[in-house]
């Protein structure tokens, strides 16, 4: 056995929006605090149990300090991102939503964050400028892109996209465009360099002072990513190529319809249905004509039908006619649905009908991906005896069994066990040949790690891997480890991160709270994953 699945392992290394309504972390779930947490008497301090060593104490001292909203407080939680319970700083992380001074801001960005000497800091700090309610001076950020943690770099990028579309980056945003436009050809890393080329397409789109020099380098940037050997800076070409004149964007289009990747086609097919005109409609009908990954023909139905009102299926013939009557300059009066919100529910199903064809199953989610991943949450609830007797990981053991040996052969596979630490079978997927599914198997039964569940680095573990497809998560639903454990962070995380890979998140819920199965419903609703909700018993 290659991976380290029976013991330890190191830890794994450490969000579909469009380029116009990018996914902002979510605020925390309401002002009340957790079940069995009791709020501060009258008069107590702002940060009375910030220091306690119990996490729900300090989780609260947190929310007493951005409720008091004082400078001194807000500097007690910056402190607070650096807490070693992710319960902990990733609550600190989202109340940062709050902060409005903009001198307060400037020290976010500065040693109290940004540039700090704790990695962890620095990291929270470039997603959380991102969403503070104050402009945000962007040179802090461009410094970023060069942080030797590439999340740093990836998530302040990332920051800078979303500033820009709310028009709160202060700053030269020419400068900025051009150290973007540098970033994006000169890192190493794929998904570093696909968010560069985001966040510069959205400072073309939004800010009108750019010059003209650097607007005539944005089709040169865009060439370079779309020959770019990563398909995540090739996905970002296409998704930033909104910011060009629509037949620049057509152009851009099309001279990646034969990407050999599903995942870039992907990404074509969002980028001709926001440019909705009769050119992209065009476009969409010839490349249906072509296609032979399943969820590439569901997208693209589900496209046309938002912006024709039809109903028509896979059949390009219909699609034709209808584009015959369409007049010169034709534009969708209304997309059906609800645009690219509607895109995101009705291609929740991952595929129509070639799904409900699928012989194989896991937990009743029906399989028809052929690069995926399987995550298998080992937190307490795994090992927790049912009242016959039996433990779930028995079951589980008997399911996952069922399902690798009616892999097609020419399917790839990965398992994913994760508990703090991810536990990967193989560093990357293999093919189902009948060798590998009994080693994969054997191995799994043998495996007894145990410990909190860590799905956001098991999430990260199997984006990376660029060949995957498809991540198969079974858990309770409630992530207790890893660096962040909060969904209202992992999911726009993930989501933000997932424009580059189109990665159908399918989960299955194992008595799962109501509250944390709906964030993992948008979840999969942005991803085109599906859903299952389950009781141990089955």
């Amino acid at each position: 056995m290659a991976g380290p699945m029976p013991g330890s392992a190191p830890r794994a290394a450490s969000l579909p929006s469009t380029l116009g309504t990018p996914v902002e972390a979510g605020a925390p779930s309401g002002d009340s605090l957790p079940a069995g947490e009791a709020p501060g008497e009258p008069g107590d301090p702002p940060d009375r149990g910030a220091e306690s060593p119990k996490p729900s104490e300090r989780r609260r001292a947190a929310r007493n300090l951005a409720a008091e909203g004082t400078g001194a407080a807000w500097r007690r939680l910056f402190l607070l991102l650096g807490d070693t319970e992710s319960e902990v700083a990733d609550e600190a992380q989202l109340l940062l939503q709050r902060l409005a001074d903009p001198l307060l801001v400037q020290e976010l960005a500065g040693k109290s964050g940004l540039a700090s000497r704790e990695a962890g800091v620095r990291r929270r700090a470039a997603e959380a400028l991102g969403r503070v309610a104050a402009a945000v001076p962007v040179a802090p950020l461009l410094a970023a892109l060069d942080d030797r943690e590439r999340e740093v770099s990836h998530l302040a990028a990332w920051s800078i996209e979303r500033l820009a579309h709310g028009r709160r980056l202060l700053g030269d945003l020419d400068q900025a465009a051009g150290a973007l436009e540098l970033g994006a050809r000169t890192q190493r890393d794929g998904l570093a360099r696909a968010s560069m080329v985001m966040a510069c397409g959205a400072l073309m789109l939004k800010a009108e002072s750019m010059g003209e020099r650097r607007r005539e380098e944005f089709p040169n940037l865009l060439r370079r990513a779309r020959e770019d050997r990563d398909l995540r800076v090739r996905c970002a070409a296409l998704l930033a190529s909104r910011a060009l004149p629509v037949p620049s964007a057509l152009l851009s289009a099309g001279a990646l319809a034969l990407d050999e990747e599903p995942v870039v086609r992907l990404a074509r097919i969002e980028l001709l249905e926001e440019l909705a005109c009769r050119e992209s409609a065009a476009a969409l009908i010839e490349s249906l004509a072509a296609e032979t990954f399943p969820r590439a023909r569901t997208a693209i139905v589900r496209a046309l039908q938002r912006m024709s009102g039809l109903k028509h299926r896979e059949d390009p013939r219909p699609w034709r006619d209808w584009l015959g009557t369409l007049p010169p300059g034709w534009r969708p009066t209304l997309l059906a649905d609800g645009g690219a919100a509607g895109r995101d529910r009705a291609d929740s199903d991952g595929g129509g009908e070639a799904r409900t064809q699928a012989k194989t199953n896991f937990v009743g989610l029906p399989l028809t991906s052929r690069r995926v991943c399987f995550a298998i949450d080992f937190s307490g609830s795994m090992w927790t005896p049912m009242p016959d007797g039996r433990l779930p990981k028995e079951l589980v053991d008997a399911r996952l069994r069922s399902t690798l040996e009616s892999l097609p052969p020419d399917t790839r596979f990965n398992i994913l066990p994760f508990t703090n630490e991810v536990l990967p079978w193989r560093p990357k997927v293999v093919p189902a040949t009948a060798g590998h599914v009994r080693a994969a198997i054997a191995d799994f039964e043998n495996c007894k790690a145990r410990g909190r569940g860590n799905f956001f680095d098991a999430a990260l573990f199997a984006l990376d891997d660029l060949e995957v497809d498809t991540l198969v998560t079974l858990s309770d639903g409630v992530p207790t480890g890893g660096f962040h454990s909060d969904l209202d962070l992992i999911v726009p995380l993930l989501v933000a991160r997932n424009r580059f890979r189109r990665v159908a998140f399918d989960t299955v819920l194992v008595d799962a709270p109501q509250a944390f199965a709906r964030r993992w419903q948008v979840l999969s609703d942005a991803t085109g994953g599906r859903l299952v909700g389950v009781e141990r018993a089955e």
